[in-house]
């Protein structure tokens, strides 16, 4: 029978407006760890679909576009709603796995209140999961060891993985069920021993739906001391957190750990998980319909509701915000204020442009008249409608931690990525209600967006299609912001930048095939940036209409991240960023003019956008060695700058500010250029025998700086120090079963481990790796690599570097 049928019946939807009910998780992982497989198990055993999509015959329900389903590969982030134990909806978004994509899981971890973190059996810890796990890091996340099933898999030696190197404790809610074939002499996985409800669930081949459960301690002597031994340590482990655990541990149990109710233990679990004390670790094996329902399971009892969630980060440090038990968060003390957060966009061929938000506090009433604080600017919202992947349900309310869509016109030019929106949660039109000081200049911290390392070539085949190509590079750009267009002021070509060549083939894709674009895609280059070495004088502009601006443009530093730069400064400056290529506007306090008692006519904002605009275009132009877009520039305006009292609009700033800083760069001579490229963190996983020779090429041809050679599976203690706990002490301290599946594999595949040499590489050096690879290893060679910064080329390359 079903599990969900065993420990409750079957669900229904949850009452919208029971936060305590709702989960909005997300499910992220390295490539091919199995998030999408899980996914649709997820969706069968909950009651969603009546049959299972497969990843491979591309019928899966959260894969639904034409570029998923071809390659096997999820690219979008999908949304989809379900419920699970009588009562609770659980908000889902699977989110890719290439390194192509990854700002498709920082905007969705943006907009989530728990993680299941999915690793391969076999491959253990992957270098994607640990960049997933930093870029999610204040989310609390259970674990899922998927895989089980398959030869190599070893779930403790990945449990040991996961401790050393993503530095967390964990408590292990089940273990792997091992079964010995006499014939075969090979053990099988097919359950799991239930830690918790102290039960053995065996799932059968034949029929998905049938779980055979029987009592733990009534198991074969193996089992039932793997049992014991898992139960003990899970209580101990639970006990540093919990002292009411404890006390009952001593007085009402006696000492005895099977005495522990599974009500009292998932109380623990749920308070240490959501503190963040540690992960609870589950496994099974998806594909094989093996372990999911016990992962539903833990979803809703040790996941935090938007209850329970982090507080959102906003632009306005003072301003009052706590959680209130029957409404979510609570802004400025204002029950009837609506803040939600737009995360995504997307174009669908029937409904139009359809703006993915999450709603944090207050209700959302569709046709209502909202602001959109981010934009300066009111609109009128059209229908709402909660999406699952490609099915739209309509609805006239979203409520606090829901996520849903905005839909019609008046949404396509008014919302874009990272945009705050607000309204009154009653009134139709209630912003006059609302305070304009602070609730209608109210920011959600925005998405950051990072950097393009590639470019194509995008031309009109004809002058006629040049508005056509525009207009659709403008639907891509909008959809993922990760997509830059830029123009080269040299030539007048248009550049298409993404964060890779598989991002910018499936850009062109969509350009092509789904918008239909009439244009010519040239083939795919490495961006290039310049910068400055030295800073340049102060210069002062001023026209007829008195407005006079003083700025100057300084190198913002490669070799210490920009945030501590921006920490050092106590001057009271305020940093802007301008666009992705790590420029900043730094505004100097005005002498005169007070933001808390401001006479102008014109807003401040509207000023610094101003100048926003203008420095972004005057950097674009480029600089002295190539005409490369400038990175890592200051353009800082001193604060004595002056604008008559009556100017209303910020026109004439435009063409004053840019002309300024194009003359600044003008200025500075041409031997204080310098041309930056990508360089890259590089992951290559190889066998023994092939070091050797990777290595070879890698310090050679591709010109990379080794930082380390390591085993595989080796757990090695970090060198940053998060903590005083000893994570390696840890890992070899807890209690883990036998690997048996390790002991299906033959001893020489075993005792020759694999090797993994990690190493910066410019991205030049790069392309094309992967048939290198191959031909190194004989194809049994693999990498990963995502993007670490940008750094000079070096002399005896750039010559090359200026040909291509």
């Amino acid at each position: 029978m079903m599990l969900s049928r065993l420990f409750g019946s079957l669900r229904t939807y949850a009452t919208r407006a029971n936060l305590s009910k709702l989960r909005n998780i997300g499910i992220i992982a390295h490539i091919d760890a199995g998030k999408t497989t899980t996914t649709e198990r997820m969706l069968y055993y909950s009651g969603k679909i009546n049959r299972i999509g497969d990843v491979d015959q591309g019928d899966t329900i959260t894969d639904f576009l034409p570029q998923e389903r071809a390659r096997g590969i999820t690219i979008q982030s999908a949304a989809i709603s379900f419920n699970w134990q009588d009562d609770y909806k659980i908000n889902l978004i699977d989110t890719p796995g290439h390194a192509d994509f990854s700002f498709e899981v920082i905007r969705a971890v943006k907009v989530l209140d728990g993680c299941v973190t999915i690793l391969d059996a076999v491959a253990g810890v992957e270098a994607q999961t640990e960049k997933v796990w930093k870029q999610s890091k204040d989310i609390p996340k259970i674990c899922f060891i998927n895989k089980m099933d398959r030869e190599g898999a070893g779930y403790s030696r990945t449990v040991k993985e996961l401790i050393t190197k993503m530095r967390t404790k964990v408590a292990l809610i089940n273990m792997p069920l091992f079964k010995y074939d006499t014939k075969t002499q090979v053990n099988s996985f097919g359950g799991v021993i239930d830690l918790v409800n102290q039960k053995v669930l065996k799932w059968s081949p034949q029929d998905p739906d049938h779980i055979d459960v029987t009592e733990a301690i009534e198991a074969i002597p193996e089992i039932r001391e793997q049992f014991l031994q898992g139960r003990e340590s899970l209580v101990e482990a639970l006990g540093e957190f919990d002292e009411n655990l404890v006390e009952y541990f001593l007085d009402q149990a006696e000492g005895d750990y099977l005495k522990i109710p599974a009500n009292l233990l998932n109380h623990s679990i749920r308070q240490a998980t959501v503190n963040q004390h540690l992960t609870p670790v589950l496994c099974g094996a998806s594909f094989r319909n093996i372990g999911v329902q016990p992962l539903l399971d833990a979803v809703v009892d040790y996941l935090p509701s938007p209850l329970e969630a982090r507080i959102p980060e906003v632009n306005h440090e003072n301003l009052p915000m706590s959680y209130d038990p029957k409404i979510g968060v609570l802004i400025n003390g204002n029950r009837n204020l609506c803040v939600a957060f737009a995360f995504k966009v997307i174009t669908d061929p029937i409904r139009g442009t359809m703006i993915f938000i999450r709603v944090y506090s207050g209700i959302l009433n569709s046709n209502n008249t909202v602001y959109n604080c981010s934009r300066a600017s009111k609109f009128k919202l059209g229908k709402l409608v909660l999406l699952h992947a490609n099915v739209y349900e309509e609805t006239s309310q979203l409520y606090p931690g829901e996520i849903g869509v905005l839909t019609g016109a008046t949404v396509a030019n008014n919302v874009s990525t990272g945009d705050t929106i607000v309204s009154h949660s009653v009134k139709k039109d209630g912003l006059k209600s609302l305070n304009k000081n602070t609730e209608l200049t109210l920011r959600i911290n925005p998405i950051t967006v990072p950097p393009p390392v590639f470019v194509v070539c995008v031309e009109p085949k004809t002058l006629g299609n040049k508005r056509s190509m525009e207009e659709a590079l403008g639907v891509i750009v909008r959809e993922d912001p990760s997509l830059v267009v830029s123009k080269d002021e040299e030539t007048g070509q248009t550049l298409l930048g993404g964060m890779g060549e598989l991002h910018l083939e499936i850009a062109r894709d969509r350009l092509l095939n789904d918008l239909h674009a009439d244009v010519n895609i040239g083939k795919v280059m490495v961006s290039y940036k310049e910068a400055i070495d030295h800073p340049s004088q102060e210069s002062t502009a001023e026209n007829d209409s008195d407005c006079k601006f003083t700025l100057s443009v300084e190198p913002i530093s490669l070799d210490i991240p920009v945030e501590e730069v921006i920490a050092s400064d106590k001057s009271g400056s305020k940093w802007y960023p301008l666009g992705s290529d790590n420029n900043y506007l730094v505004v100097e306090p005005h002498e005169t003019y007070r933001l808390d008692n401001w006479n102008l006519q014109v807003p401040y904002h509207s000023i610094v956008n101003a100048i926003l605009s203008s420095s972004i275009a005057a950097l674009q132009k480029g600089g002295k060695v190539s005409n490369f877009a400038l990175h890592s520039c200051a353009v800082k305006l001193k604060g004595d700058w002056q604008i008559p009292l009556d100017m209303e609009s910020v026109t004439e700033i435009l063409p004053l500010t840019r002309n300024l800083i194009v003359g600044i760069l003008d200025s500075i001579p041409s031997e204080a250029y310098s041309v930056l490229e990508p360089v890259m963190n590089l992951e290559v996983n190889v066998p023994q025998k092939d070091v050797g020779p990777v290595m070879q090429d890698l310090t050679g041809a591709r010109k990379a700086n080794i930082l380390s050679i390591e085993d595989e599976h080796e757990i090695s203690e970090s060198s940053d120090t998060l903590s005083s706990v000893d994570f390696h002490r840890m890992a070899q301290q807890q209690y883990l079963p036998p690997d048996m599946t390790l002991k299906n594999a033959q001893l020489g595949e075993i005792g020759s481990s694999n090797k993994i040499i990690r190493a910066l590489v410019p991205l030049r050096e790069m392309v094309a790796y992967t048939n290198k690879i191959r031909s190194l290893t004989q194809g049994r060679g693999s990498f990963h690599m995502d993007y670490h910064g940008m750094d000079r080329v070096t002399q005896d390359r750039l010559e090359s570097v200026l040909n291509e």
